[in-house]
């Protein structure tokens, strides 16, 4: 779901659902996309290609699962071919020769949730978010562990 506040349209992406072994399904809290967004431009490179990566993967999956079921409906066509227009996006990034730098990274996947709404694929990218943050920005926020 895309939101206003004030004048800057925020983007509110989900997690995956949870179903737990009593049976219960739990929907998460959406999250803004921006949020994840600034801690993402402070990554190190090497975290950022990660996230990158994680994203990729994750899409790689999403497509799998829509191309599984034989005959391919005409939507889940169009489908696997957004998701692959994004996995090369998204891998296009990851050559050393050819980054495009923190805030051109951020803006690409802002892009992709964008998309996302308008195709309906909002929830296949709330999912990778939710797996390359939990990957990639929880870790770098945790306080260094004191040795001694």
């Amino acid at each position: 779901m895309s939101v206003r506040h004030g004048d800057k349209s925020r983007l509110m992406l989900r997690g995956p659902k949870v179903q737990y072994s009593s049976g219960k399904v739990m929907t998460p809290r959406p999250f803004d996309l921006d949020d994840v967004l600034a801690e993402f431009i402070r990554l190190p490179e090497e975290a950022r290609a990660s996230f990158l990566s994680i994203l990729a993967h994750s899409f790689t999956v999403d497509m799998r699962a829509t191309l599984l079921d034989r005959p391919v409906a005409g939507a889940d066509v169009d489908r696997a071919w957004r998701l692959n227009e994004w996995l090369h996006q998204l891998t296009a990034c990851l050559d050393p020769r050819h980054r495009r730098g923190a805030a051109g990274e951020a803006e690409l996947i802002r892009d992709i949730a964008v998309e996302a709404f308008r195709s309906g694929l909002d929830a296949a990218v709330g999912r990778a978010v939710v797996t390359a943050a939990g990957n990639d920005i929880a870790p770098a926020k945790q306080p260094t562990p004191a040795i001694g």
